[in-house]
Formats: C-alpha cells, structure tokens, sequence
C-alpha cells in the first residue's frame, strides 16, 4: 500500500480504538488492553475496505500526522463515551432504588468498573447487557460505528463549540431517564415511608426505623422483580431514542 493508503487505514484506526475502549463487554477492566486493539485493527481493516474514494485529508509533515490521529482519537472516544453513558442509566436507576431503599451501603467494589457499585444498579446493568445481546444492539453499534465515517469524514476534526450544548443534554437526558426507570420502585418506598410516620405517631412504642428498613428491602427487591420483565419493551424504547440522539449528534459534528 501507498503511505497515503497507510495515512488513511491509521486514521480510521485511532478512531476504532476510541470507541472499542468503551464497547460493552470489551470496556471492562478485566479485558486486555492487546484484545482491545486486536479488535479495533479488524474492525479497523473492514471498513477501510468498505470505504468508497473520496477526497480524504493527507497530512503533509510528521507533526501534522501525529495531530490527526490523535483527532481521530479523540472523535472515537467521544462518540464511545456517549455510548458508555447510554448503559451507565441502567446503573444509575439502580442506584437510586438502592440509595432509598436503604441498600446503599451494600454496594461492593467491582473491578470492571473500577469502584464501587450497588447490588440493584449491578443487576439492571447486567440485565441491560442481556437484553444488549437479544436484541442485536451490538449490530447496531458497529453499523453506526461505519457510519461516523460518512457522517464525520477523517480529517473533520473535533465537534464544533455549538455542539456542547448536545452533548450537554444528552447528560441530562441521561439522568431523567434514570431517574424515570426507578420512579416506580422509589414512589412505593416513599409511601411506605410515609405509612411508617403515621404508624410513628400513632403507636411510639414500634421502633419504625428498625422494622422499616428490611421491609423496604424486601419490598424493593419483589418489585424488582415484578418489573425486571417491562425492561425489555423499555430497553428497546430507549436504545431507538439513544440512536436518535447519537445520529443527530454526529450529523451536527461540523
């Protein structure tokens, strides 16, 4: 191959990278770093193939080469993150119903993540990756990682300023939604909270904080249950709004 052939396989690279470092599964911690890269080289290598001839941006000089790669980088890394975010929901909503239903203090370090995470918020995201498998979402992540390269031509560069905005309400939108997918279990916690000061007041001699935590815990995890199977229909709801969100992003890049 040519050296500009190798300028644009390189390109492409650095971009495949950023974003197989925060893949589902392969963003773990557990994963090594050369499995990583062996996998950004594949996926790398197929849609450089894939790609048709166009008008792609040669550096001139080493320094140059070097800046447009680590360019590509970093767009790689931003659109794996928002991809990160997307299942990091999952883990929040389940923190939530951890933080009221008394379960916080539960959570253990995990080394995938790298601290500490709650036992609802570790199910949901598992359950969430299941869920990933069932549906092909890894079909669609890896076609809309081929498509960033239509929507963001190599060479473009980092995202325009008006862009943060965005990226700024994709966050938000990612706590709402969080928030959203724990608001059943956390409405009936704050009732039981609510009946548990009434029966404070009504008989004193019950000592509520004792007896009410197991009962919120025990609450928390059948409704838990009752609601692990609704997360299919939801998990599909969200991921066709996420892509949305993630195509809109990239069609605003530049």
């Amino acid at each position: 191959m040519s050296l500009e052939t190798w300028m644009v396989y390189l390109q492409v690279l650095a971009r495949m990278i950023g974003i197989v470092f925060f893949f589902p599964f392969f963003n773990w911690r557990g994963v090594p770093v050369l499995v990583r890269i062996w996998l950004a080289m594949i996926l790398a290598l197929l849609i450089f193939a894939s790609l048709g001839e166009g008008d792609y941006y040669y550096p001139t000089g080493g320094v140059e080469a070097v800046g447009v790669i680590l360019k590509e980088a970093l767009t790689g890394l931003t659109l794996g993150y928002l991809v990160m975010l997307f299942f990091s929901l999952f883990l929040a909503a389940g923190q939530f119903i951890d933080l009221k239903a008394g379960l916080l203090m539960a959570g253990e370090f995990n080394p995938q993540f790298g601290n500490q995470v709650t036992l609802t918020g570790q199910l949901y995201y598992l359950v969430a990756l299941i869920f990933y498998l069932t549906v092909n979402g890894h079909h669609y992540l890896l076609k809309a990682a081929a498509d960033s390269f239509n929507l963001i031509p190599l060479g473009t560069g980092l995202f325009k300023a008006e862009l943060t905005g965005g990226l700024v309400r994709i966050f938000g939108d990612i706590f709402v939604l969080a928030f959203q997918l724990s608001a059943p279990v956390i409405l009936v916690l704050l009732l039981v909270d609510f009946a548990l000061g009434l029966l404070a007041k009504t008989v004193p001699q019950i000592h509520v904080f004792v007896e009410g935590l197991p009962l919120k815990i025990a609450l928390s995890m059948v409704l838990v249950a009752i609601l692990l199977p609704f997360m299919g229909g939801a998990f599909e709801s969200l991921m066709d709004n996420f892509s949305t969100q993630l195509y809109d992003f990239m069609q605003g890049w530049f």
